[in-house]
């Protein structure tokens, strides 16, 4: 890249740079954006040893030590709204003026509807990333962001941590993800079928997350933690992947979507307002009403007498990641706003 741009990261990159060399997790985005395009990361590692959480106290910070670098960069760039927002209302103290490029992930959600509307921190905002198009809409529609400054933006999967496997034959679905999952769906409809199904979501009674879950857990259905090494194993042998998710205006499930397809699995997703950019009905996946039972059990029953589809839908799932849902291809998207925006300011 041609400017100095210099990225807000929430994370600790050092630990994830350590485990990614490992082998032990995915490449985030921000390394490969690091090491490939040359941007300058300021993750929470820079704050001090306290700073290890996603809190107020520590986005101001973030944004705080953003401001005070930001005039050394031809563009910023925020990882989240977490961060984006405190700093771009900082962005308005005088002598500050550089190019400000956010990642947004569900910006209508809860007080920040008002926070947009009323502090219009998109005034220091050039532009706005969307993993989901309906976020797009909403964004211009009700939060009053001028429709020029914001980008779908689809997100991604690295491809040779979640590398292909062979098809798997085993009766085993599984989910993986707490925030807006609808298990008391899924649990509904496995209940009586012939197969065992794995959550990779910790423990099954934890209440502190947007999802729904049965009164009682069916025989056939089992939770626990599972690391990103143990995740993939646990896709490696699934016949299906189902992400239920309850209604939502934004990708809730895109990370578990992308790594199952990037592994050749066949998913069966909940077509939710948000969710609708990924998965391509009958050609990448399977999408379904979200709560509709019967549905979802229909679909779990057909691919799992059909090893045929299985397959077909796994190899065009793993082809449609490689085109347009690479980590490389996302990250060289994210560097090409940068770019764009430094060369227009």
């Amino acid at each position: 890249m041609s400017g100095r741009f210099l990225m807000l990261v929430s994370d600790r990159a050092e630990a994830r740079r350590e485990e990614v060399v490992q082998g032990r997790r995915p490449c985030p985005e921000y390394l490969r954006l690091e090491e490939r395009h040359g941007v300058e990361l300021l993750d929470w590692s820079r704050l001090g040893a306290w700073a290890g959480g996603r809190t107020a106290r520590v986005s101001v910070a973030h944004a705080a030590a953003g401001l005070r670098r930001a005039r050394q960069y031809d563009a910023v760039f925020s990882d989240s709204e977490h961060v984006g927002v405190p700093l771009a209302l900082a962005m308005r103290a005088p002598g500050v003026s550089r190019p400000h490029l956010m990642l947004g992930h569900h910006i209508t959600n809860g007080a920040k509807r008002q926070v947009f509307r009323w502090l219009r921190p998109q005034a220091r905002i050039n532009r706005v990333l969307l993993h989901s198009r309906r976020q797009v809409e909403l964004a211009s529609s009700e939060l009053g962001i001028p429709a020029d400054r914001l980008r779908f933006q689809p997100y991604c999967a690295d491809t040779d941590f979640w590398a292909a496997r062979p098809p798997s034959s085993e009766a085993l679905v599984v989910s993986a993800g707490r925030e807006h999952r609808d298990y008391a769906t899924l649990a509904a409809a496995c209940r009586v079928l012939p197969v065992r199904v794995f959550i990779a979501a910790g423990s099954l009674f934890s209440p502190s997350a947007t999802h729904t879950q049965p009164e009682t857990w069916p025989a056939n259905f089992d939770s626990g933690f599972a690391d990103h090494r143990t995740l993939r194993g646990w896709y490696a042998r699934a016949a299906v992947v189902a992400v239920p998710l309850v209604p939502t205006d934004f990708q809730a499930g895109v990370t578990t979507i992308l790594e199952a397809m990037s592994m050749g699995r066949p998913v069966i997703v909940s077509a939710t307002e948000g969710q609708r950019d990924i998965v391509e009905d009958g050609v990448t996946g399977v999408m379904v009403p979200p709560g509709d039972v019967d549905a979802l059990r229909e679909a779990i029953e057909r691919l799992l007498a059909d090893p045929a589809e299985r397959a077909r839908l796994g190899a065009n799932a793993r082809a449609a990641v490689e085109e347009r849902f690479s980590l490389d291809g996302y990250a060289a998207s994210l560097a090409g706003h940068l770019e764009e925006l430094a060369a227009t300011a």
